[in-house]
């Protein structure tokens, strides 16, 4: 459709020379076809950043890999989420309700050689989206340290932790940060500090 597009390729599938691990996110952007002229401004979770726009949890997966030098990759789905942020909460919900598993275009070469992960995603409703519940179907991390980062309006990790821990009982998983969606800009240092610093 002409001035809409899935904005996010800008680092959805980042490789380097690194294979020791690799940043995997979730995010609005890359996964809604949102207009060329879309207002970051007004757009819960989309970030202008030097006339770009990004997700938060894309945000925080693109300075995870600056200080890791791990590629990225961006967990897709077949089908797009709506532009109007109130509808994509909805569109959320239902798909909560009924422990939906939305389909993923997502393909992670090579993921059963990586020691490490880390997941970048939003608290919807208390919970993960349900793509990141498709995507722990989809790829097993038995053995790899799993790194959690979540992005939220108010509701931290909420239980996700606990989730990830009980679908991957054979991954260690580690609780990372959760920064909050409006302190998202300021928060590059604190990032790279936790990876820093595990």
């Amino acid at each position: 459709m002409k001035g809409m597009r899935r904005i996010g390729a800008y680092e959805a599938d980042r490789t380097t020379d690194n294979k020791e691990g690799i940043v995997v996110w979730f995010s609005r952007v890359g996964n809604t076809n949102f207009p060329d002229d879309v207002d970051a401004t007004s757009s819960a979770s989309v970030i202008n950043d030097g006339g770009q726009i990004k997700g938060n949890a894309g945000v925080l997966a693109e300075w995870i890999s600056e200080e890791t030098g791990y590629g990225t990759s961006q967990i897709v789905t077949k089908n797009s989420y709506p532009v109007d942020y109130g509808e994509t909460t909805e569109v959320a919900k239902e798909e909560q309700n009924a422990d939906a598993r939305p389909e993923l275009t997502t393909q992670i070469e090579g993921f059963t050689s990586y020691k490490t992960v880390y997941l970048v995603f939003p608290n919807w409703w208390g919970d993960m989206p349900q793509a990141l519940y498709s995507f722990f179907d989809e790829y097993d991390f038995s053995g790899k340290q799993l790194n959690v980062f979540v992005t939220h309006g108010g509701s931290g990790f909420s239980d996700t932790i606990s989730t990830i821990k009980s679908l991957e009982p054979d991954a260690e998983v580690e609780e990372g940060l959760s920064v909050r969606d409006s302190d998202v800009p300021d928060s590059e240092q604190d990032v790279k500090n936790w990876v820093k610093e595990h």
